[in-house]
Protein backbone atom coordinates (compact mmCIF):
# COMPACT_ATOMS: atom_id res chain seq x y z
CA UNK A 1 0.00 0.00 0.00
CA UNK A 2 1.61 3.62 -0.91
CA UNK A 3 2.09 6.07 1.57
CA UNK A 4 -0.44 8.20 -0.37
CA UNK A 5 -3.24 5.87 -0.28
CA UNK A 6 -2.12 5.04 3.43
CA UNK A 7 -2.80 8.88 3.88
CA UNK A 8 -5.85 8.55 2.81
CA UNK A 9 -6.95 5.69 4.52
CA UNK A 10 -5.80 7.07 7.83
CA UNK A 11 -7.92 10.40 6.97
CA UNK A 12 -11.12 8.48 6.42
CA UNK A 13 -10.96 6.32 9.40
CA UNK A 14 -10.59 9.33 11.83
CA UNK A 15 -13.37 10.46 10.33
CA UNK A 16 -15.03 7.51 10.53
CA UNK A 17 -13.68 7.29 14.58
CA UNK A 18 -15.13 10.61 14.83
CA UNK A 19 -18.78 10.09 13.22
CA UNK A 20 -17.77 12.93 10.46
CA UNK A 21 -18.81 10.40 7.87
CA UNK A 22 -22.40 10.62 6.10
CA UNK A 23 -24.68 7.34 5.65
CA UNK A 24 -22.87 6.32 2.55
CA UNK A 25 -19.51 6.57 3.24
CA UNK A 26 -19.83 5.17 6.45
CA UNK A 27 -21.20 1.78 4.87
CA UNK A 28 -18.20 1.80 2.49
CA UNK A 29 -15.67 2.29 4.72
CA UNK A 30 -17.52 -0.56 7.44
CA UNK A 31 -17.44 -2.73 4.09
CA UNK A 32 -13.95 -1.88 3.37
CA UNK A 33 -13.15 -2.53 7.38
CA UNK A 34 -14.62 -6.47 6.56
CA UNK A 35 -12.98 -7.31 3.97
CA UNK A 36 -9.52 -5.70 4.34
CA UNK A 37 -7.36 -7.37 7.63
CA UNK A 38 -5.04 -5.01 7.45
CA UNK A 39 -7.40 -1.82 7.19
CA UNK A 40 -9.54 -3.47 10.28
CA UNK A 41 -6.31 -3.28 12.16
CA UNK A 42 -5.20 0.19 11.08
CA UNK A 43 -8.71 1.10 12.77
CA UNK A 44 -8.05 -0.34 16.01
CA UNK A 45 -5.01 0.91 16.16
CA UNK A 46 -6.19 4.81 15.28
CA UNK A 47 -9.18 4.00 17.60
CA UNK A 48 -6.25 2.64 20.68
CA UNK A 49 -3.88 6.21 19.60
CA UNK A 50 -7.45 8.09 20.14
CA UNK A 51 -8.18 6.45 23.64
CA UNK A 52 -4.47 7.11 25.10
CA UNK A 53 -4.39 10.64 24.06
CA UNK A 54 -7.43 11.96 25.10
CA UNK A 55 -6.75 10.14 28.60
CA UNK A 56 -3.90 12.18 29.12
CA UNK A 57 -4.40 15.61 30.99
CA UNK A 58 -4.28 18.83 29.32
CA UNK A 59 -1.37 21.10 28.77
CA UNK A 60 0.80 23.94 27.76
CA UNK A 61 3.69 23.29 25.37
CA UNK A 62 6.89 23.86 27.19
CA UNK A 63 8.14 27.43 26.49
CA UNK A 64 11.54 27.11 25.52
CA UNK A 65 10.10 24.56 22.24
CA UNK A 66 8.03 27.82 20.50
CA UNK A 67 11.01 29.83 19.74
CA UNK A 68 12.61 26.96 17.63
CA UNK A 69 8.44 25.93 15.69
CA UNK A 70 8.56 30.15 15.13
CA UNK A 71 11.88 29.81 13.74
CA UNK A 72 11.06 26.77 11.28
CA UNK A 73 8.01 28.00 9.64
CA UNK A 74 9.77 31.10 8.97
CA UNK A 75 12.62 29.47 7.61
CA UNK A 76 10.38 27.14 5.78
CA UNK A 77 8.43 29.91 4.35
CA UNK A 78 11.54 31.67 2.70
CA UNK A 79 12.60 28.56 1.27
CA UNK A 80 9.73 27.96 -0.47
CA UNK A 81 8.69 31.66 -1.68
CA UNK A 82 12.21 33.31 -2.09
CA UNK A 83 13.69 33.98 -5.38
CA UNK A 84 12.95 33.08 -9.17
CA UNK A 85 11.55 29.48 -9.68
CA UNK A 86 9.44 27.28 -12.02
CA UNK A 87 6.28 25.36 -11.45
CA UNK A 88 8.08 22.17 -10.42
CA UNK A 89 10.46 24.14 -8.09
CA UNK A 90 7.34 25.78 -6.49
CA UNK A 91 5.54 22.59 -6.25
CA UNK A 92 8.60 20.94 -4.67
CA UNK A 93 9.13 23.45 -1.97
CA UNK A 94 5.65 23.43 -0.74
CA UNK A 95 5.96 19.44 -0.04
CA UNK A 96 9.18 20.54 1.84
CA UNK A 97 7.44 23.14 3.85
CA UNK A 98 4.43 21.02 5.10
CA UNK A 99 7.40 18.48 5.98
CA UNK A 100 8.56 21.01 8.19
CA UNK A 101 5.61 22.34 9.39
CA UNK A 102 4.41 18.42 10.39
CA UNK A 103 7.91 17.78 11.93
CA UNK A 104 7.69 21.13 14.33
CA UNK A 105 4.64 19.84 15.18
CA UNK A 106 5.88 16.67 16.26
CA UNK A 107 8.72 18.68 18.07
CA UNK A 108 6.09 20.32 20.60
CA UNK A 109 3.94 17.35 20.75
CA UNK A 110 7.16 15.19 22.25
CA UNK A 111 7.95 17.98 24.05
CA UNK A 112 4.27 18.15 25.78
CA UNK A 113 4.29 14.18 25.69
CA UNK A 114 7.39 13.78 27.45
CA UNK A 115 6.36 15.86 30.74
CA UNK A 116 2.89 13.90 30.56
CA UNK A 117 4.34 10.28 30.72
CA UNK A 118 4.49 9.44 34.02
CA UNK A 119 0.29 9.96 34.00
CA UNK A 120 0.78 6.53 31.68
CA UNK A 121 2.94 4.65 34.16
CA UNK A 122 0.81 1.46 35.60
CA UNK A 123 -0.01 1.31 38.99
CA UNK A 124 -3.23 -1.39 40.50
CA UNK A 125 -6.45 0.11 40.05
CA UNK A 126 -7.42 3.31 42.55
CA UNK A 127 -10.66 2.20 44.86
CA UNK A 128 -11.20 5.56 46.58
CA UNK A 129 -12.88 5.46 50.35
CA UNK A 130 -16.39 5.55 50.74
CA UNK A 131 -16.66 9.33 50.69
CA UNK A 132 -15.88 9.59 47.65
CA UNK A 133 -18.09 12.23 45.43
CA UNK A 134 -19.28 9.24 43.19
CA UNK A 135 -22.50 7.33 43.45
CA UNK A 136 -20.80 4.15 43.04
CA UNK A 137 -16.98 2.78 43.21
CA UNK A 138 -16.06 -0.46 42.19
CA UNK A 139 -13.23 -2.67 40.37
CA UNK A 140 -14.75 -5.72 37.81
CA UNK A 141 -11.69 -8.24 37.18
CA UNK A 142 -12.05 -10.47 34.15
CA UNK A 143 -9.17 -13.24 32.86
CA UNK A 144 -9.28 -14.56 29.66
CA UNK A 145 -7.91 -16.90 27.01
CA UNK A 146 -8.50 -14.92 24.00
CA UNK A 147 -7.29 -11.21 25.49
CA UNK A 148 -6.58 -9.45 21.85
CA UNK A 149 -10.25 -10.27 20.95
CA UNK A 150 -11.44 -9.43 24.52
CA UNK A 151 -9.26 -6.11 24.25
CA UNK A 152 -10.45 -5.26 20.50
CA UNK A 153 -13.68 -5.66 21.49
CA UNK A 154 -14.01 -3.56 24.73
CA UNK A 155 -12.26 -0.83 23.00
CA UNK A 156 -14.44 -0.51 19.57
CA UNK A 157 -17.28 -1.04 22.01
CA UNK A 158 -15.99 2.57 24.02
CA UNK A 159 -15.77 4.07 20.87
CA UNK A 160 -19.57 2.67 19.86
CA UNK A 161 -20.76 4.44 22.85
CA UNK A 162 -19.27 7.71 22.95
CA UNK A 163 -17.18 7.20 26.09
CA UNK A 164 -13.41 7.53 24.81
CA UNK A 165 -13.37 10.62 27.09
CA UNK A 166 -14.71 8.79 30.35
CA UNK A 167 -12.05 6.26 30.01
CA UNK A 168 -8.55 6.16 31.38
CA UNK A 169 -6.91 3.32 29.85
CA UNK A 170 -3.33 1.96 31.60
CA UNK A 171 -1.71 -1.23 30.28
CA UNK A 172 1.52 -3.31 30.87
CA UNK A 173 2.25 -6.51 29.27
CA UNK A 174 -0.67 -8.86 29.56
CA UNK A 175 -3.18 -6.86 31.67
CA UNK A 176 -5.33 -3.64 30.40
CA UNK A 177 -7.27 -1.42 33.02
CA UNK A 178 -10.06 0.24 31.80
CA UNK A 179 -10.76 3.30 34.27
CA UNK A 180 -14.42 4.51 33.48
CA UNK A 181 -15.90 7.38 35.09
CA UNK A 182 -19.76 7.57 33.43
CA UNK A 183 -23.19 8.08 34.55
CA UNK A 184 -25.34 5.01 35.86
CA UNK A 185 -27.20 4.67 32.68
CA UNK A 186 -24.01 4.68 30.57
CA UNK A 187 -22.68 2.26 32.32
CA UNK A 188 -24.93 -0.07 32.21
CA UNK A 189 -25.39 0.40 28.43
CA UNK A 190 -21.66 -0.73 28.19
CA UNK A 191 -21.99 -3.67 30.66
CA UNK A 192 -25.04 -5.28 28.74
CA UNK A 193 -22.76 -5.33 25.51
CA UNK A 194 -20.03 -7.30 26.91
CA UNK A 195 -22.31 -10.20 27.14
CA UNK A 196 -21.42 -10.74 23.77
CA UNK A 197 -17.67 -11.74 25.14
CA UNK A 198 -18.84 -12.57 28.52
CA UNK A 199 -18.13 -16.28 27.16
CA UNK A 200 -14.30 -15.43 26.55
CA UNK A 201 -13.87 -14.86 30.19
CA UNK A 202 -12.49 -17.98 32.51
CA UNK A 203 -13.07 -16.02 35.75
CA UNK A 204 -15.69 -12.94 36.64
CA UNK A 205 -15.01 -10.94 39.89
CA UNK A 206 -16.79 -7.84 40.89
CA UNK A 207 -15.40 -6.10 43.97
CA UNK A 208 -17.28 -2.64 45.56
CA UNK A 209 -16.40 -0.32 48.16
CA UNK A 210 -19.43 0.18 50.53
CA UNK A 211 -20.37 3.27 53.43
CA UNK A 212 -21.30 0.50 55.52
CA UNK A 213 -19.31 -2.52 54.85
CA UNK A 214 -16.28 -1.80 53.52
CA UNK A 215 -15.26 -3.96 49.87
CA UNK A 216 -17.27 -6.70 48.87
CA UNK A 217 -16.45 -9.24 46.80
CA UNK A 218 -18.86 -10.73 44.19
CA UNK A 219 -17.93 -13.95 42.36
CA UNK A 220 -18.71 -15.60 38.96
CA UNK A 221 -20.67 -12.36 37.89
CA UNK A 222 -22.73 -11.68 35.06
CA UNK A 223 -23.46 -8.47 33.16
CA UNK A 224 -26.60 -8.31 34.63
CA UNK A 225 -25.88 -9.00 37.83
CA UNK A 226 -23.75 -6.51 37.58
CA UNK A 227 -25.93 -3.90 36.11
CA UNK A 228 -28.33 -5.62 39.29
CA UNK A 229 -25.73 -4.95 41.95
CA UNK A 230 -24.75 -1.19 40.92
CA UNK A 231 -28.25 -0.59 40.94
CA UNK A 232 -28.95 -2.26 44.23
CA UNK A 233 -25.91 0.07 45.57
CA UNK A 234 -26.85 3.23 44.19
CA UNK A 235 -30.75 2.67 44.79
CA UNK A 236 -31.92 1.42 47.70
CA UNK A 237 -35.41 -0.65 47.69
CA UNK A 238 -37.71 1.81 48.88
CA UNK A 239 -41.40 1.03 50.51
CA UNK A 240 -44.16 1.11 47.91
CA UNK A 241 -45.55 4.56 47.18
CA UNK A 242 -48.79 5.93 47.41
CA UNK A 243 -50.34 7.87 44.21
CA UNK A 244 -49.42 11.15 44.95
CA UNK A 245 -45.67 10.51 45.44
CA UNK A 246 -45.63 8.78 41.98
CA UNK A 247 -44.82 12.12 39.93
CA UNK A 248 -41.99 12.79 42.44
CA UNK A 249 -41.03 9.45 42.46
CA UNK A 250 -40.32 9.40 38.64
CA UNK A 251 -37.93 12.91 38.51
CA UNK A 252 -35.97 10.73 41.11
CA UNK A 253 -35.61 7.80 39.11
CA UNK A 254 -34.60 10.17 36.57
CA UNK A 255 -32.09 11.82 38.17
CA UNK A 256 -30.27 8.65 39.80
CA UNK A 257 -29.61 7.63 36.36
CA UNK A 258 -27.49 10.46 36.28
CA UNK A 259 -25.52 9.92 39.21
CA UNK A 260 -21.78 9.61 38.29
CA UNK A 261 -20.29 6.16 38.97
CA UNK A 262 -16.77 4.87 38.85
CA UNK A 263 -15.64 1.29 37.77
CA UNK A 264 -12.18 -0.31 36.88
CA UNK A 265 -12.46 -2.97 34.88
CA UNK A 266 -9.17 -5.33 34.62
CA UNK A 267 -8.79 -7.77 32.17
CA UNK A 268 -5.71 -10.02 32.40
CA UNK A 269 -4.52 -13.00 30.67
CA UNK A 270 -3.21 -14.55 27.29
CA UNK A 271 -3.48 -14.38 23.60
Amino acid sequence: MSERKNTNIDELLNSFIDGELDERKRIEVQRLISDDTQVAQRLRELQNTKMLVGSLPRAEAPAYVLPDIQASLEQSDEMAWSGDSTDGEVAVRKRMVRKVLAAAAMIGLIAILSGLVHTIMISEPDIRPPDSPVAFEGRLELKTGALSTVNTFIEETIVDKGLSDSIKLTSQGNKRVYSITCNQEDLNSLLADLTNIWGSFDSKTLFVNTRTQGERKFDDVSPERTITIVNDLITPVKPVLTSKDKEGDKSSTQQKTKKQVRLNIVVTGSE
